[in-house]
């Protein structure tokens, strides 16, 4: 379960912690919205919550899926590489792989993996614990199977210890440098949001001296490796020619490149330029397109893109006229803390 990271500094975690107020937005007139506005680059960066396995977008009912886990039922039964097919069948558990979702009964094959040495069962069930599913939510516990799997030599084991040295989560005093040191030795280890969380220290100077030529190779990794926000943070620097030479097309071929690897910033940057007829073969403006990008930037939790995707609607730019849906969506935007989407609602 990829988590999209989001912008952090532990010198920002004060600023952070106020945002977590809801701020009070006056009803006003609608205003009047331009075609592109310009981006605040947000980078995007390690969330406090932790990544397992990817659930990919297959069903319970996807044949391929339905007999992988009978599979891995009879593997972990009969002993022969059990700890593996234990653990292959704690994650069909979790996230519906061919059976019904039961984290309960998935803890329970983790746990059987962990116990067999197979570490990455140790960091799943860590993650279970982490982010409170089927049980209480117990960071301490969590840390403690990362630690674990880390040491054991699972790689998003170390991603996860990592995120807890940044967000001093599980009993840690907050560590850049312990951050950096598990993102690290995540990343040698080939897990892409390792590396991607470790190209956003050096962005950002944290732990490490800063090197933009080092967080550019990072990020480059962790989007090969399938991490959207390596990708997103990548076509920031296309966009911005910093560290890269500037590039709208190189911009947009990323930012397509992690939206379809689920990062919903990605997917409204990818929106935006082909609104704004910027990075595409024609250099002309693509409401339609753009539309699409933003349906998925939306549908990803980014406030920012059902606004902008409300906005077409608003006024059939790109896509047919319709005012109640232009108006449930601003609604959606400003409820989840997009305050131009409060803009948009009707006093």
């Amino acid at each position: 379960m990829r988590r999209e990271l989001v912008l952090f500094t532990v010198a920002v975690t004060i600023a952070a912690s106020s945002i977590g107020c809801r701020k009070l937005f006056r009803r006003r007139h609608r205003s009047t919205y331009s075609t592109y506005t310009t981006p605040t680059y947000g980078y995007t960066a390690p969330t406090a919550t932790t990544y397992g396995y990817d659930a990919g977008t297959t069903t319970r009912t996807d044949p391929a899926k339905a007999a992988a886990f009978l599979g891995h039922t009879a593997g972990c039964s009969e002993g022969h590489g059990a700890s593996r097919d234990c653990n292959e069948l704690g994650i069909d558990y979790e996230l519906a792989r061919g059976t019904s979702q039961d984290y309960a009964t998935a803890a329970k094959y983790y746990q059987l993996a962990c116990d067999g040495k197979t570490f990455e069962g140790c960091s799943n069930l860590g993650a279970l614990y982490d982010d409170g599913k089927g049980f209480t939510q117990d960071k301490a516990r969590a840390d403690g199977l990362y630690q674990k799997a880390c040491d054991g030599g699972s790689p998003r084991g170390c991603n996860n210890l990592g995120l807890h040295y940044l967000y001093a989560q599980g009993g840690h005093t907050q560590s850049n440098a312990k951050a950096v040191q598990s993102f690290k030795k995540g990343c040698d280890g080939n897990d892409a949001y390792s590396c991607s969380n470790l190209g956003y220290m050096y962005w950002r100077g944290l732990g490490v001296p800063k090197d933009l030529a080092k967080a550019i190779g990072l990020y480059t990794k962790g989007c090969a490796g399938g991490d959207g926000s390596g990708c997103y943070n990548l076509g920031v620097q296309y966009e911005k020619g910093e560290g890269v030479p500037k590039s709208d097309s190189l911009a947009l071929s990323q930012y397509i490149d992690g939206c379809n690897k689920s990062s919903a910033s990605a997917c409204l940057s990818a929106g935006m330029l082909y609104e704004a007829g910027r990075g595409n073969s024609t250099y002309a403006r693509d409401a339609f397109t753009a539309s699409t990008y933003y349906t998925r930037a939306c549908n990803g939790k980014k406030p920012a893109g059902c606004t902008k995707l409300a906005h077409l609607y608003e006024t059939g730019d790109g896509v047919t006229l319709d005012s109640a849906q232009a108006k449930s969506l601003y609604k959606k935007a400003c409820d989840d803390g997009d305050p131009d989407g409060c803009h948009g609602v009707s006093p």
